[in-house]
């Protein structure tokens, strides 16, 4: 019996017109992102990144890219030359250098080493202006002294667009999870059907807990689809070459050691616990408020604090804090922002941090729900 109820919940949740409708709008969307952003790239062939794998990126590569180097309008730009038309995917990678560090960077009269020089620098004021302890300081520094210098060009186009890709991803299921489940209490009050299921033999253990697996059966669903609508694109034109390629070809200002593909699974865990948390506190505020629109209306404030809302330096911990909620991790911040979540005899980011978080949150939802829940009466 409790799988029948299990399997009608989660066909509402699929089936639903609305439900059917945001998760082909999110879909389109993304696969239309992606497809923009690829087609942003300069057009380059494979065989050409090819050629550069394995390549410091260095004096000595800039000598080589210098004769058809400009610099115009406060910025570096490359002429495409027959001859320098192999040079495209480093001067991708040197264009994120300057957005990252200084965008007036004149790349025509610098050494390789000017380009270090100049991150080492950053990197400096950005830890003094965020006020870091001396003990956080030593633990970016321990990490930094094992990023490779000069950096080592590898072809990364699939896994790292993927990797950028993320923060739209968070709030796509922010979306999904407000308008697909804002309704899995508050329709059935809305409907009057709470006057049969809550004085069935059901209505007040099982039946939470089976409108409980049926959200965390659709969200996780729907976090899956639409990730592979983007990673597809991405992975179907580039394939899964790069994975392997250190971090700071897309990240410049990231000092941890570590490869694309290895921020690419953190950022992956990230997301479907997100999508976990999303989905508990959404399923909470449907039963707390008995109404959909005030669940979506609730969840669309916070999503406007999130987008908006920018703490100082000074206030460090109220910073901490704020960046362990699920799109501050997913829309980079953290590769940045290099204040550490200090705990006895550790120090941790915010992506090691979070996960302990989101799950005592999840915890307290699925308690309060319970007992919440159980209290219902007949006709309210």
């Amino acid at each position: 019996m409790l799988l029948t109820l299990y399997m009608f919940e989660l066909k509402k949740l699929f089936c639903t017109r609305v439900n059917a409708a945001a998760m082909t709008g999110a879909v389109i969307m993304l696969l239309f992102l992606a497809a923009s952003s690829v087609s942003e790239k300069q057009p380059v062939s494979r065989e050409a990144a090819g050629a550069l794998n394995g390549r410091q990126i260095d004096g000595a590569l800039l000598d080589e890219m210098r004769p058809a180097l400009r610099y115009e309008n406060g910025r570096s730009t490359m002429e495409m030359a027959e001859e320098y038309e192999k040079y495209v995917p480093v001067m991708d990678v040197l264009d994120v250098f300057a957005t990252a560090i200084d965008q007036d960077m004149d790349l025509s009269q610098m050494q390789g080493s000017d380009l270090y020089a100049l991150r080492e620098k950053e990197l400096a004021e950005r830890m003094e202006l965020q006020e870091l302890s001396e003990e956080e300081k030593a633990y970016w520094q321990r990490l930094e002294a094992q990023v490779q210098k000069p950096f080592v060009y590898g072809e990364h186009r699939g896994p790292g667009g993927l990797l950028r890709a993320f923060q739209a991803l968070g709030f796509f299921i922010f979306l999904l999870s407000a308008i697909g489940l804002s309704g899995i209490f508050a329709r059935e009050t809305a409907e009057g059907m709470n006057q049969l299921l809550l004085c069935s033999r059901y209505g007040k253990k099982d039946l939470y807990a089976v409108k409980l697996s049926a959200g965390f059966t659709w969200i996780l669903s729907a976090a899956l689809i639409v990730l592979l609508s983007v990673m597809l694109p991405y992975f179907g034109l580039y394939g899964t070459e790069g994975t392997s390629e250190m971090l700071q070809l897309v990240k410049p200002l990231s000092m941890l050691p570590c490869s694309i593909g290895h921020m690419l699974s953190v950022y992956t865990g990230i997301y479907f616990l997100a999508a976990v948390l999303f989905a508990a506190v959404t399923m909470l505020l449907s039963l707390m408020t008995q109404n959909q629109l005030a669940t979506v209306g609730l969840l669309m404030g916070y999503l406007l604090i999130d987008l908006f809302v920018v703490f100082p330096d000074r206030c460090s911990l109220l910073q901490r804090l704020w960046s362990l909620r699920p799109n501050s991790i997913l829309m980079n911040a953290g590769f940045s922002n290099y204040r550490l979540i200090s705990l006895p005899g550790r120090l941790l980011m915010n992506y090691q941090a979070a996960p302990v978080l989101y799950l005592i949150i999840v915890t307290a939802a699925l308690f309060m729900g319970r007992r919440k829940y159980g209290r219902l009466q007949v006709g309210r």
